[in-house]
């Protein structure tokens, strides 16, 4: 395995999130939603050359260059030189550091508008220095498949000190920033980059306890107080690092009931609606204290702030609902309804402040839009790895229309929601029967995509859950031969996004690789048709490839290991949320359509 496990360490109040060197412990970044620009973030990372729009090869790149040491806006410097640190990752909820004297952890209150990291530094008369530099904008939001890249801010960032506090200003956004020392004495100096603070030591003591308070605003409003502690955890480091990200890093007011789901906090700071249903879902499995209120308040983001003049959810929307790429993918559309019929089924009521009959009335009605009325198929512009696709009817896509119109039509019927529950249940059997005639299988497996003349895609993406999930949905039953072909092929050299290796697994064209959500259908397919020894070797790969905070990558290299993108809250929360709802017992229940009538 190679190395590149420098991965930061993460921390977040729902507010605000951080990154911090796993080597030093210096702040990497500070983010937050943004009314004006969705989300802004304090960092000191070389700027993204916009000239490389579309360059895959640079994007990764950047990416890459989030994780580095070098670019912390925020230093703690001691006798001349950052120092020389061991994190403890253990508890992937909390974060702690030791050294030669040194004891440093940083406090993530939840819904504070603050994140806190206290040092204690023991010896005499040692040197300790704070650097800060860095600006606060936008990130660069560079993607694989480039759509519609923002338009740069133009924004300045200043600094000034006052006693023991520290300021960066960005008026232009607007935008602010404050460090403040707490149980130190401190003396800011401008340096050539930013602001230089010489702590002192204190009289007759060799040991020197301070506290860095790190605040970024303007943040959302006011109004909720404190949540308390998840509580109890489960034990496997993979989901509780899952669920620690979400609700710190993730899950994020923007205002005093709305919360956006974020893809990540460093890479993509952007919503989409897929990636967002399974950290939802990975919240309403485990249930933790304040869970259900943040899904809630996700949903009032979801279908009151997000941008939607024609009734379509994009590929993606920035926090503060404004559309950012404007593509057609048919599960964004889907998702929202069944994030809600989940919240639902789990909560037995509906989130307040919201219409919802009209709102899913609405939104519906723009869904059926886009379902061919000669074929009965639901098109999509790009597939779920957001590439472009070469058939617009894809075989998951139709499986969630079913999925989403089933749902819908039993939460309609048991709310009593002034919706067409007989309508959702017609269109629930028009698309299985337009499934069977137009994607029946060929070689035994369904196709990946038809164009509904008789054109036929023969693939499988790792990003296509639906498809892997149909049985535990009730789409089919896990003897479907049709479904137990696909699967076949889907883990085979025959399909175009299997990849050959020491690590050999289910990828993307979208990437190359092996990818997490490929050895996550891996355990779905396994527990389906009750391979138990299959279903802990996909479990162990996850173990194995997971970076050492227990976030899994995107993908990973099937010979070194070597890991790609280090911020992507989707494959933890899809485990999170099957393997919580499968240990308890509740995997069919929860997930599978229910009788309507």
């Amino acid at each position: 395995m190679v190395d590149n496990d420098a991965k930061p360490l993460d921390a977040g109040t729902g507010r605000l999130c951080a990154s911090f060197d796993i080597a030093t412990a210096g702040w990497l970044s500070v983010g937050a939603p943004h009314h004006r620009h969705g989300f802004v973030e304090l960092s000191a990372l070389p700027p993204f050359d916009e000239r490389l729009r579309g360059d895959r090869g640079a994007t990764r790149r950047h990416r890459l260059e989030m994780t580095r040491g070098e670019h912390a806006f925020l230093v703690v410097e001691i006798d001349g030189a950052p120092p020389a640190l061991v994190a403890d990752v253990a508890d992937v909820s909390r974060h702690r550091w030791t050294g030669a004297g040194i004891e440093v952890s940083v406090e993530a209150v939840p819904d504070a508008p603050v994140i806190q990291q206290a040092w204690q530094i023991r010896g005499d008369s040692r040197t300790v220095r704070l650097r800060l530099r860095g600006r606060i904008d936008r990130p660069a939001l560079a993607e694989i498949t480039e759509l519609a890249p923002p338009a740069p801010t133009g924004a300045g960032t200043a600094s000034s000190a006052h006693g023991a506090i520290a300021r960066l200003d960005a008026p232009a956004l607007p935008g602010w920033a404050t460090v403040e020392i707490a149980g130190a004495t401190v003396t800011w100096q401008v340096a050539e980059d930013g602001l230089s603070g010489r702590l002192t030591w204190p009289a007759n003591t060799g040991v020197l306890r301070f506290r860095l308070g790190v605040s970024l605003g303007p943040l959302a409003e006011d109004g909720d107080p404190p949540r308390p502690d998840p509580g109890p955890t489960s034990g496997d480091r993979l989901v509780e690092r899952a669920l620690a990200y979400i609700r710190g890093c993730t899950a994020l007011r923007v205002a005093a009931a709305e919360r956006v789901m974020l893809t990540d906090h460093r890479v993509l700071p952007l919503s989409w609606t897929r990636d967002a249903y399974w950290q939802a879902l990975g919240l309403l499995a485990t249930d933790g204290p304040g869970d259900r209120d943040r899904v809630a308040d996700h949903l009032r983001w979801l279908w009151l702030r997000c941008e939607r003049p024609d009734g379509r959810w994009a590929r993606s929307h920035h926090a503060d609902g404004r559309r950012k790429d404007l593509a057609f993918q048919a599960d964004q559309q889907l998702y929202p309804f069944i994030e809600l019929a989940d919240y639902w089924r789990l909560i037995d009521m509906l989130p307040g402040g919201v219409d919802w009959s009209s709102q899913v009335t609405d939104a519906w009605a723009a869904t059926l839009e886009e379902v061919d009325p000669t074929t009965g198929l639901i098109a999509s512009a790009e597939n779920a790895a957001d590439d472009p696709v070469v058939a617009p009817y894809i075989a998951a896509s139709q499986i969630l229309l079913w999925y989403a119109a089933s749902r819908v039509a039993e939460m309609g019927m048991a709310t009593g929601l002034d919706i067409d529950v007989p309508a959702l249940r017609s269109t629930a059997d028009a698309v299985r029967t337009a499934f069977a005639t137009y994607l029946a299988p060929g070689d035994g497996s369904w196709p990946y995509a038809v164009d509904g003349a008789g054109g036929r895609v023969t693939y499988h993406d790792a990003n296509d859950l639906p498809l892997a999930l149909a049985p535990l949905w009730g789409f089919c039953d896990a003897a479907d031969p049709g479904w137990n072909a696909s699967m076949a092929f889907a883990f085979s050299p025959a399909n175009p996004g299997w990849t050959e290796g020491t690590l050999a697994g289910l990828g993307s064209a979208h990437t190359p690789g092996s990818w997490t959500l490929g050895d996550v259908q891996a355990w779905v397919r396994a527990r389906t048709v009750g391979d138990a020894a299959a279903a802990q070797s996909a479990l162990r790969r996850l173990e194995l490839v997971a970076f050492t905070d227990g976030m899994l990558p995107e993908a990973y290299d099937p010979d070194d290991g070597e890991r790609i993108r280090h911020w992507f809250a989707w494959p933890g929360a899809a485990l999170a949320a099957l393997r919580i709802l499968d240990r308890d017992g509740r995997l069919e229940s929860r997930l599978s359509v229910r009788p309507v009538g």
